[in-house]
């Protein structure tokens, strides 16, 4: 039993990250065969392998001018040889772990009804007096709607896939573990314990799914705009996937929690621990994120609070540093 202790204590954080990771796979692989290699079969890697540099050059080509101006290439020869083979496990893995989230939320619509939606939108209007859309686009210049919907439905990915690339070449271990462990927790804690306890489907899919047309406004005022009209499309798209029971790329229907707000949340807090210019971009762009959820409809404003929260404990659930022998 000692050695067995000390071997686990011995283990690096990120060999344990990439068992949890692996399980989690592994639950999909075994529980929705189907739908896991349905989703991964769609997603384009090649793109994947294509679009990553173009996201990591420049950021070590920054960090280089930043950190060693005067021989950056040097510099960006350096953090290759060093992390590179590290780095590229992590993208694998984060590659992998997406197919596994789509799926489980794909499948989620099927085992967990949206019963949520009712006690939510009524709690929502109860705490704001009102719903919280209304005011966003009331108190938000309609012409400003195209760069936030560039901010909310174009870039959120690419700071995501960004954010675990710097973590990745970091040499620090502690934060780069204390990062992606961070990511990992909110990812599969999220994205299955939350999203089943608050199953619910969001303002934009409320009438369809319910009847009536109590956000019906929401909708009117959406095909009222060019920015609008794309966001009512991306709904129609992950509609006809729920409707038809479809896995497809991107799939899945889930208002509470927010993993946009989530993530842009959690990697503020990380930018914030390297660089305090960069931590006060990333927390105004996480501000966006949680307004444009509002105000596009996705979400009800309570689940960018919880989402919120979650990101900060599971932030803090890592904060232990590990002890130097």
């Amino acid at each position: 039993m000692e050695t067995v202790l000390r071997l686990a204590r011995e283990t690096s954080q990120s060999v344990k990250l990439a068992y949890v990771c692996g399980a989690y796979v592994l639950a999909a692989t075994l529980f929705i065969p189907e739908t896991f290699f349905s989703v991964f079969n769609q997603m384009p890697v090649l793109r994947f392998l294509v679009f990553i540099p173009p996201l990591l050059l420049p950021g070590l080509f920054l960090a280089a001018l930043f950190n060693q101006p005067r021989l950056p290439l040097s510099f960006i020869r350096g953090k290759l040889q060093a992390r590179g083979v590290g780095a590229t496990c992590i993208v694998i893995v984060l590659v992998i772990s997406t197919a596994a989230f789509t799926a489980f939320k794909h499948e989620y619509a099927n085992w967990v009804p949206f019963f949520a939606d009712h006690f939510l939108a009524n709690l929502d209007h109860a705490l704001h007096f009102g719903d919280p859309w209304r005011y966003a686009q009331s108190f938000f210049p309609a012409a400003l709607s195209e760069p936030l919907y560039v901010l909310y439905a174009q870039l959120w990915f690419a700071q995501v896939v960004g954010a675990v690339l710097v973590a990745a070449f970091l040499e620090d271990r502690y934060a780069r573990e204390r990062y992606l462990s961070a990511f990992a927790a909110t990812v599969i804690v999220l994205g299955s314990v939350v999203r089943v306890a608050g199953s619910s489907s969001g303002p934009i899919f409320y009438d369809r799914m319910f009847g009536g047309a109590r956000f019906g406004d929401l909708i009117v005022s959406l095909q009222s705009s060019a920015s609008g009209q794309r966001i009512l499309g991306i709904s129609d798209y992950l509609y006809a996937s729920y409707s038809t029971d479809t896995s497809v790329l991107g799939t899945g229907i889930s208002a509470m929690p927010s993993m946009h707000v989530a993530l842009a949340v959690l990697n503020a807090i990380f930018a914030a621990s390297l660089n305090r210019w960069a931590g006060i971009l990333a927390w105004a762009y996480a501000a966006a994120i949680l307004f444009g959820s509002v105000y596009f409809g996705w979400h009800y404003a309570l689940d960018g609070y919880i989402s919120i929260a979650a990101a900060i404990i599971a932030w803090k659930m890592f904060s232990k540093a590990p002890a130097t022998s």
